[in-house]
């Protein structure tokens, strides 16, 4: 019989040692900034919200649903003060980590994550002293679930000092051809999702800076065009007055805006440059220690394999198989309609065969194989390729957080200062009531694309599809790379040669 784990109880410390961070949809996040904590120094503590208006209802994530927390949350009437641990089950989030992407990134590039104790009194005064940070738009909506007996406890990928660059860097590969339609598919095999979607943003909000960042750049593992895709979201971040969400700058725990001149002084500081508060001068010092970690990290290369070879049909390819699925209807029902949520079990089956279908990759027969399917998959697979799609979706829509910790100013500090870390984010999974809002919005993007007249736009090209000269090459691979994740990434530049250029 297992041992009971004994949870940490953040209750112990004063809600005063926490300090408002940000906040999303579903969860609100708190720093610990209290004195030294073995526990909770250098954490964060990612708290559920409800909504305010009468009456009150819980906010629940896709995997909540699929789980069925939805439903013993509304029985449970716990006043947060009484109950056991076992009586509210850890979030989903954590089971999802330790179970899927865990398997499939390298576990060093993921935050901690684990459950914590709580109490009602001691969340009633945590928002009630968090309430003055928050956005006011938020104000009215949502707020902290004080009924909830667990949170979760998480690595502080900013930090209370030194800097730290958040980036989002979305879709990093061209599409299958197989399964474009003759009106997509020129379009699709030359201009990136993401350039697309700048251009449709572009044109429905003509005033807003437009970013000449391409994906395909961060992704490409060439200095020069890592150096540009870096120059690119700079340029974004000051020309939106740091509103655009592929770049953000942390500064000793704050995020910083282009406009503030003492902040540019202090990042310039942290950069080891002269202080002078201007930010041309910040670029290629910025960009110098940027460098180094995003050309020799195996999370790109990981993240970007993912994305590919979890989705081998594109959205129409998913599109077109749910339709024929779907034959006795005219038309076809969007897709996802009436399906239900992805349970962690069958997440677990589904990685399972995914798994086993990457590695079976050490002969050209087994390539072919796997080619073949991609190309002409069989209905029955309908359901796998759906999860395969919103799991590729979950990567496609993930950010990563690389800190840099504060330079040391002692001889004897500087020998332990930590390097810096590169970690990635935001990895729940997608509901599958998506799909068909997705499907909608990829008609939409790439059909603005293409009346508005694309001849003057940049070509976007995708350099995992061509010879892989860098991957597999890093410094991190050559010390030691999991065998899964080195699957995934030989089956990702085996077909992309194979399937993406073949009808090229």
């Amino acid at each position: 019989m297992a041992t009971p784990v004994t949870l940490a109880d953040v209750t112990l410390t004063s809600p005063e040692d926490w300090s408002y961070i940000s906040e999303g949809g579903a969860t609100i996040v708190f720093s610990y900034a209290g004195p030294n904590h073995p526990e909770f120094s250098g954490t964060v503590l990612r708290l559920r919200k409800i909504e305010i208006k009468p009456p009150p209802k819980e906010i629940f994530k896709p995997l909540d649903i699929a789980e069925g927390v939805n439903e013993t949350s509304s029985e449970s009437e716990s006043d947060g003060e009484t109950s056991s641990d076992d009586d509210e089950p850890d979030d989903p989030t954590i089971a999802f980590q330790s179970k899927i992407t865990s398997k499939i990134i390298p576990p060093k590039h993921l935050p901690r994550l684990e459950p914590v104790k709580l109490r009602r009194r001691w969340l009633e005064r945590l928002a009630k002293l968090g309430e003055k940070d928050r956005p006011e738009a938020r104000k009215t909506v949502d707020n902290i679930d004080v009924k909830k007996t667990k949170g979760v406890l998480a690595t502080d990928l900013v930090g209370r000092s030194g800097w730290a660059v958040e980036i989002k860097p979305k879709w990093a590969f061209l599409p299958n051809p197989q399964h474009l339609s003759p009106r997509t598919k020129d379009t699709k095999l030359k201009h990136c999702r993401f350039c697309m979607h700048t251009h449709q943003r572009s044109i429905k909000s003509p005033k807003k800076y437009v970013s000449q960042y391409c994906p395909l750049d961060l992704y490409s593992g060439d200095e020069d065009r890592i150096r540009k895709a870096v120059a690119a979201l700079w340029d974004a971040w000051i020309g939106s007055n740091g509103s655009l969400n592929n770049l953000k700058i942390f500064i000793n725990g704050s995020a910083i805006t282009p406009d503030d001149t003492s902040a540019i002084s202090k990042l310039q500081e942290l950069l080891g440059q002269p202080i002078d508060g201007k930010l041309k001068s910040v670029l290629p010092a910025f960009t110098n220690a940027l460098i180094p970690m995003l050309r020799d990290t195996e999370l790109l290369t990981s993240l970007a394999a993912l994305q590919r070879t979890l989705d081998p049909l594109d959205i129409e390819g998913v599109a077109r198989l749910w339709s024929l699925d779907s034959d006795e209807q005219t038309p076809p029902s969007p897709i996802g309609q009436n399906a239900h949520e992805v349970t962690l079990k069958e997440w677990e089956k589904f990685l399972k065969e995914y798994l086993s279908q990457m590695q079976c990759t050490n002969d050209a027969a087994s390539l072919e194989k796997i080619q073949q399917e991609w190309n002409d998959p069989p209905i029955a697979k309908l359901r796998y390729y759906m999860l395969a799609y919103l799991l590729s979706a979950t990567f496609k829509d993930c950010s990563f957080m690389i800190r840099f910790p504060a330079r040391s100013l002692t001889a004897t500090a500087s020998t332990t200062t930590s390097a810096p870390t590169i970690t990635a984010i935001d990895l729940d999974p997608k509901s599958v009531t998506r799909l068909a809002k997705w499907e909608e919005l990829d008609r939409e993007i790439v059909d603005c694309f293409i009346e508005t007249g694309y001849g003057d736009k940049r070509i976007c090209v995708d350099a995992k599809a061509g010879v892989p000269s860098n991957i597999g090459k890093t410094k991190e691979k050559k010390e030691q790379q999991s065998l899964l994740v080195g699957a995934v990434v030989a089956v990702a530049v085996a077909l992309s040669a194979a399937v993406w250029f073949s009808q090229r």
